[in-house]
């Protein structure tokens, strides 16, 4: 079995690596963002003047709207039952 006194790494050596590894990368970001110059694009769009009419279109009517069912407190219409 494991011995339970001997531990892996200790949490320090963790902790400080960590530092470190934010440390590069935040230096990385610094120095991708600083060194690069940004050109600003000039972008113009001519476009002519035009004007549409759209067409009349004959659409057909809409169907009827759909009728409620008869609720739970009117009484329904009762039938005689049949012989």
């Amino acid at each position: 079995m494991a011995d339970p006194e001997r531990r892996g790494g200790s949490g320090w050596t963790a902790f400080l690596a960590g530092i470190v590894l934010v440390a590069v990368l935040g230096l990385g970001v610094y120095a991708f963002t600083t060194s690069q110059q940004r050109d600003v694009a000039d972008l113009q769009i001519e476009m002519p003047d035009v004007k549409i009419t759209p067409p009349e279109i004959d659409l057909p009517e809409p169907p009827p709207a759909p009728q409620m069912p008869p609720s739970a407190q009117e009484e329904a219409p009762v039938q005689p039952p049949t012989p």
